[in-house]
């Protein structure tokens, strides 16, 4: 009984001695810092710069205080471009649209500063690459689609293939945008970025989310009557390492009537491939990866580290070479 009551208590202190030492693994608070997402496209009206303070999820609400005193500024090699100042907003994020028109030179370097009263300040700096040097659509036909569940109720979809090439060049990188205009609802027409799908491509790529740029709607199916996502906008990367003969030809698919509305036939859809800086590429990589093995438990881990110093997040400027098309009714 002696060697029972022995091993008992021997028991309990190893398993006191245990949690102690779990305790010493649980790791301190994590300084708040800086998130931002700068994805600046050269020409566009739409451009906007989203802020936030980091912050562990176990944070009761009280402790996550709005942002306070934010200052940004976008400096060029001839002086100060942009600046923007919010005394408070109204939680911890703020979202900064900036005003069409800023002159953005290729070739020239731009630096971002944030400062804001709790958190340290961050930096960063980016150069706008070259546009690409020529590209090419034409139309490769038109189709239908017939989505799975739960997107059925949309059945079925008209679309259109067409067939890109632009011409690349070595240690750049590009991706791919498409806008198209749609008759929405008390005959509102609104231009917005549209996926679409790769249906062959002389080049390896990959699609990921383009964080700022995420758009989800929502739309009832009859079906279920259930509210489903109805878009969540994605991009398709490439590397110019990895085009052969420095020509990307690729043939993708446009769905022309879905979610929000039929396809405005009057105006043009517009095909932009995109030149950025390798920093955003790599930063797009890393999301791309992480989402893809989210529920692998044995991947390696992904660090978003983007091109911030002293924050987390990206700030590049791209430029483009656009081409538009008006589609046949038929």
């Amino acid at each position: 009984m002696k060697n029972i009551l022995t091993e008992i208590c021997l028991f309990f202190i190893l398993l006191f001695n245990r949690c102690q030492g779990l305790t010493e693994l649980i790791p301190p608070d994590f300084e708040e810092k800086i998130w931002v997402n700068a994805i600046i496209i050269d020409g566009s009206d739409q451009n906007k710069i989203i802020v936030e303070k980091s912050f562990q999820s176990e944070y009761p609400s009280e402790v996550k205080g709005p942002l306070e005193d934010l200052s940004v500024m976008i400096n060029s090699e001839n002086g100060v471009l942009f600046e923007y100042f919010n005394p408070k907003s109204e939680n911890r994020i703020d979202t900064i649209y900036l005003p069409y028109g800023l002159d953005f030179i290729p070739g020239h370097k731009y630096k971002l500063k944030i400062s804001e009263r709790n958190t340290r300040t961050i930096t960063s700096e980016t150069v706008l690459p070259l546009a690409s040097a020529d590209l090419e659509v034409g139309i490769g036909g038109m189709t239908q689609t017939f989505l799975q569940y739960p997107f059925e109720c949309h059945n079925p979809v008209k679309s259109i293939i067409l067939n890109i090439k632009f011409i690349s060049e070595a240690g750049r990188f590009y991706f791919i945008d498409i806008k198209i205009n749609r008759d929405l609802i008390y005959n509102d027409t609104l231009r917005r970025l549209t996926n679409y799908d790769i249906l062959e491509s002389n080049s390896p790529y990959f699609k990921t989310f383009v964080p700022g740029f995420r758009s989800i709607g929502f739309i009832s199916c009859f079906t279920d009557g259930l509210f489903i996502p109805s878009e969540s906008y994605q991009a398709c990367f490439y590397d110019g390492r990895t085009i052969p003969d420095d020509t990307c030809k690729l043939k993708i698919k446009i769905d022309l009537k879905r979610y929000y509305g039929y396809y405005d036939y009057k105006k043009p859809v517009i095909i932009y491939i995109n030149s950025i800086a390798k920093d955003l590429y790599t930063f797009e990589k890393n999301y791309h990866t992480y989402h893809e093995t989210l529920f692998d438990p044995f991947s390696e881990p992904v660090y978003l580290k983007g091109n911030i110093k002293g924050g987390y997040g990206i700030f590049a400027i791209c430029s483009n070479k656009q081409y538009s098309l008006i589609l046949p009714v038929d």
